[in-house]
């Protein structure tokens, strides 16, 4: 591996609280990333695709109960969940640049982008190398997101240039400064709606140039940025498998269809 960057991955793998989960009825109170995908749980599907990536070179899953946490094929630590979202990715990324030494970065995904495979991760983390951020947040353009899942019905943010829908792998480098624990924290749980993540960053006035579509991506990296005291960059990913989560029942069932239509072995 000399002379290869070196990164480690964070999974976040914590179960929702949300009374109005839409997958409640499936997953029982359990987190989301134990639903079974051709008879084992889909987050054994991102961790293969991680542990086969040329850059990974450790694993940590965040966010499952003790009674919840399978066994893998690649090694893997497990860290006890911390009691949300933002608390997860913050403990998470602590404990990797703590005690995981000399990394180039921080990969942190989502346990249910079961789709992905080595070679996107792989592809990602290059598209990232070639600038010097501190921040990289993956988005997929509509085309081809519903190119390849013409019936996935993402949430997309009208931009100047174009609609996309956010992936669910970012990557952060080791040593960022992080300011502001609290605005991050706002900005994780509106992370449902780009209007609200605008209003928190910058104003009434941001939100406005949102809603009439005329803020540009390269405006938008900007604009949090400035706000969050980070050099960010969004990458346009042209996998979109890295953006196509599973956040509701049919959506659930785009996936296990292919799936486990595939060839086993």
């Amino acid at each position: 591996m000399d002379g290869i960057p070196r990164f480690a991955a964070l999974i976040l793998a914590g179960s929702s609280h949300r009374e109005d989960d839409p997958l409640a009825e499936h997953t029982q109170g359990r987190p989301k990333g134990l639903l079974p995908i051709a008879g084992r749980p889909m987050l054994t599907y991102v961790v293969d695709a991680l542990a086969g990536s040329r850059y990974i070179q450790s694993i940590v899953v965040i966010g499952l109960p003790e009674e919840d946490r399978p066994t893998f094929a690649a090694p893997v630590i497990y860290l006890p969940p911390q009691g949300d979202l933002f608390s997860n990715a913050e403990a998470g990324i602590h404990y990797i640049a703590t005690l995981i030494p000399a990394l180039t970065g921080i990969l942190v995904s989502s346990a249910d982008i079961p789709m992905i495979t080595s070679e996107m991760v792989d592809r990602f983390i290059e598209e990232c190398l070639q600038t010097d951020h501190d921040l990289y947040y993956g988005v997929v353009e509509r085309s081809v997101m519903e190119g390849r899942f013409p019936n996935s019905r993402r949430s997309y943010v009208h931009l100047k240039d174009g609609d996309f829908a956010g992936a669910d792998i970012f990557v952060v480098r080791p040593g960022a400064v992080v300011a502001n624990r609290e605005l991050w924290r706002r900005v994780t749980d509106a992370r449902k709606s780009a209007l609200a993540q605008a209003r928190i960053l910058g104003g009434i006035w941001p939100a406005f140039k949102l809603l009439i579509h005329q803020m540009s991506l390269s405006e938008a990296e900007r604009r949090a940025s400035q706000a969050l005291n980070i050099r960010g960059r969004a990458v346009i990913c042209a996998d979109p498998e890295v953006g196509m989560d599973v956040d509701k029942p049919f959506q659930l069932e785009i996936v296990r269809a292919e799936l486990e239509g595939r060839p086993h072995g």
